[in-house]
């Protein structure tokens, strides 16, 4: 019933080959009639990322990753992640700026602006580029008020001419909710955006539950690997 065999690489492949109109990054809208924007929210895994954004890459897809600050699952000033961005940067796709607007008292656009430019600014004077898109983390209904179509100089990706322009669909929680995304591209709009979350698209076929703790289990195994290099790399004696 959920179609979690449909969550794999393979048929990833598959859906990004029914891919119609070009693809797109945000800051190109303005110069197309019609066009593909193909985006990914980095909520728990990069290393998942890495592996979309390469077989993207192999099927002249260009796309955007939007990187969460201050996620529970990954440090962006980790070497190894920062990293695992640069390379995404090195298959032609775009980092944009993931916000998560309730770590902020925003009650104007006077504050989410401020917040926005924080946050713009630690990614570009990390990874050296500009950032040209955000999206909001779970938007609530007082982030989505927020409808203009750039706020500090970033496209807003729920603008209200998203919204109203351009057709929606989503992989959000690791199932289908509404519509399948290759049947979404069968349907042939003009302008379409399709968000994806890259630790839904595994190699195997698990449940969503199972897909996460993947991640989180990855995560704590390699910290842990870390601890016991660190001491062995110390002269130390690991006390357990």
């Amino acid at each position: 019933m959920r179609n979690f065999n449909d969550f794999t690489e393979k048929n990833y492949i598959k859906i990004i080959k029914k891919i119609n109109n070009k693809c797109i990054f945000f800051d190109e809208v303005n110069k197309k009639k019609n066009f593909t924007l193909w985006r990914h929210d980095v909520d728990f895994s990069p290393h998942r990322a890495l592996s979309l954004a390469k077989i993207e890459n192999k099927y002249n897809i260009k796309s955007t990753y939007f990187i969460l600050l201050g996620s529970n699952l990954y440090n962006i000033f980790e070497q190894e992640i920062k990293e695992i961005f640069v390379k995404i940067l090195s298959f032609g796709h775009q980092l944009g700026l993931h916000f998560e607007s309730t770590k902020y008292d925003i009650k104007s656009k006077k504050k989410l602006e401020k917040y926005l430019i924080f946050e713009k600014k630690i990614l570009e004077d990390l990874f050296k580029i500009k950032i040209k898109a955000f999206s909001f983390h779970n938007p609530t209904k007082n982030m989505l008020k927020y409808d203009n179509y750039e706020y500090a100089n970033m496209i807003n990706v729920y603008s209200k001419y998203f919204i109203d322009n351009v057709k929606y669909c989503s992989d959000s929680n690791g199932y289908w909710r509404h519509q399948k995304i290759i049947d979404f591209l069968e349907e042939d709009y003009d302008k379409i955006q399709i968000l994806t979350h890259p630790v839904w698209w595994q190699k195997k076929i698990l449940s969503p539950f199972e897909r996460v703790k993947r991640s989180i289990y990855g995560r704590s195994n390699k910290v842990l690997k870390e601890y016991i290099k660190l001491l062995k790399n110390s002269g130390r004696t690991n006390v357990k």
